[in-house]
């Protein structure tokens, strides 16, 4: 099993959003994250264009009885690192996940890291570039 999460953007309700290549946060705004966890190593055959996303690994359904799913935005400074606990916005497709942001909260970094707990027992792995900043107080001289 090799986890991972694709980003989710336009995200209405568990049958209409879009895979995205990165999530776009705003500087002193509220943010809500949506990501799929995903098994890398279960991949689809795919047979037409049509027929599914083609860099679609199957989605990732954890069997156990107690899941958390949290992300570290990992930063230079330590002092600026933090962790927000997922929540399951949808019970019909427990694979999405959706992460607030507070308007204090803004990752410094592109990447972030993923843990996985499922009855006790934690898993994590990197997401690279998943995360872009928009900063609406950029200064001037």
């Amino acid at each position: 099993m090799r986890l991972s999460a694709k980003p989710l953007k336009n995200v209405e309700n568990v049958n209409n959003w879009l895979y995205a290549n990165q999530v776009s946060v705003y500087e002193d705004q509220i943010n809500d994250l949506y990501f799929q966890i995903v098994d890398l190593s279960k991949n689809p055959q795919i047979t037409s264009v049509s027929s599914a996303y083609p860099e679609c690994a199957m989605r990732y359904l954890s069997q156990t009885t107690v899941v958390s799913v949290s992300i570290t935005f990992p930063a230079i400074d330590d002092d600026e690192e933090f962790s927000v606990v997922g929540t399951q916005p949808y019970t019909d497709d427990k694979s999405i996940w959706k992460f607030t942001l507070s308007s204090s909260q803004l990752p410094k970094t592109g990447y972030a890291k993923f843990t996985i707990t499922e009855d006790g027992v934690a898993k994590s792995f990197l997401v690279n570039s998943v995360i872009r900043a928009e900063l609406l107080n950029i200064g001037s001289c």
